[in-house]
This record gives C-alpha cells, structure tokens and sequence, in this order.
C-alpha cells in the first residue's frame, strides 16, 4: 500500500504498472506521479510531471511504453466544449517539461477521452474516446489507435468501434497479442467487449 502525505496522492483513479523498469505511474488531475513497484507505506514519488510546460490538465489516465521508454497520457482540456488530448513524454521526464508530442485537434476525433493503453511493440497508442456530448448515450465512441510517432492534429490510424457501434462509454483498454484482439470495458453496456484486429498486431 501507497499512503500517506509524503506520496502526494490526492485523488487517484487508476494505476499502470511498468514491469520492465519496476515502476508504478498514477495520473493525478493535474501530474503524473512515479514511484518504485515495490514501495509501501508513505513514500515520496521517485519523479513527477506538473506545472504549466506540461500541459497537463483534467488528466484521466497514464499509460507506460516500456518499449519506446515512454509515458503516454490521456486527458480533457475541456471536457463541455468536446476538447481532449494525449500527451507523449519521455519515461524519465521529471518536473515542468513539456510533452514531445500532442496529439489534439478535429481530426482526431478527441471529443472525450478515458481509457489509454500502449502495444510497445508495434508502437501504438489505443485510447477510448466518447462520442459527442450531445449524443447521450455517446453513439459514436470508438477506440483510436495512433502511433508513439503521431504529433498535431492526426486522424488515428484505425478505430475501433464508431457511429452505430456497440460502444457507449470505453473506459478500460487492453490487448492479446496471441489472438490479435482488443479488449475494452464500457461504462454503459457494463460489459467487456473483445475485438478482433490483427492489423494492429
């Protein structure tokens, strides 16, 4: 257990474990916070990303590419006017520093995101995306894979899901290499949904 003054921990929503490195990543609102896999107790983070040159606000999830050395970040610039981001850094970033890539803009289809998961390997990144507000219960949510290399307003390379789909409100995200599929939990169907796309692998 993480707890205590030290850790910094004010309001934490989900974890990413990085088993190459032995590290934990928890995305708080406003930073990312590191710390070693097997701290207990009241532990100060090892690193941490905020202030302004991050760009980091109303974050929702982190994601590890032990692969690429990187941290991947989802999050809701402006979640009523339908603006949302993913933020690329390095995994050693510490302190103010700005992101090496935004993706952010019309075309990527970014109205609202939650979910995120890195596929390393391939170097993809796979995030849960709700449809328009206005479209309550989202018709139109998709899961959107770009690459670790994707920078400015980019249309993701597949998506997953999209207008007349099942999805509604992906939250979790993540992926079988062995059967080539894709797995997402969805807020409103209550429901795991597997998906078959071996071209991401």
């Amino acid at each position: 257990m993480i707890q205590g003054p030290l850790t910094r921990l004010d309001d934490p929503d989900k974890v990413d474990v990085d088993p190459v490195h032995n590290e934990v990543v928890v995305p708080e609102p406003t930073m990312i916070l590191v710390y070693p896999r097997e701290a207990n107790g009241n532990v100060a983070p090892i690193r941490v990303l905020e202030g302004p040159d991050t760009m980091l606000r109303n974050v929702y999830a982190a994601a590890i590419d032990p692969v690429n050395n990187l941290i991947l970040v989802s999050g809701n610039t402006n979640r009523r006017q339908g603006q949302a981001y993913v933020l690329i850094f390095n995994r050693t970033d510490n302190g103010n520093v700005k992101p090496k890539a935004v993706i952010r803009g019309p075309q990527t289809g970014l109205t609202g995101t939650f979910g995120i998961r890195s596929y390393g390997p391939r170097g993809w990144i796979l995030v849960g995306v709700n449809g328009p507000s206005n479209s309550f219960p989202f018709d139109g949510a998709f899961v959107g894979v770009w690459s670790v290399k994707d920078n400015g307003d980019v249309p993701p390379r597949w998506t997953i899901g999209g207008p007349y789909g099942m999805l509604k409100q992906p939250r979790g995200i993540d992926v079988d290499p062995k059967n080539k599929t894709v797995l997402v939990s969805d807020k409103v169907m209550n429901a795991v949904l597997t998906y078959s796309v071996p071209e991401v692998f």
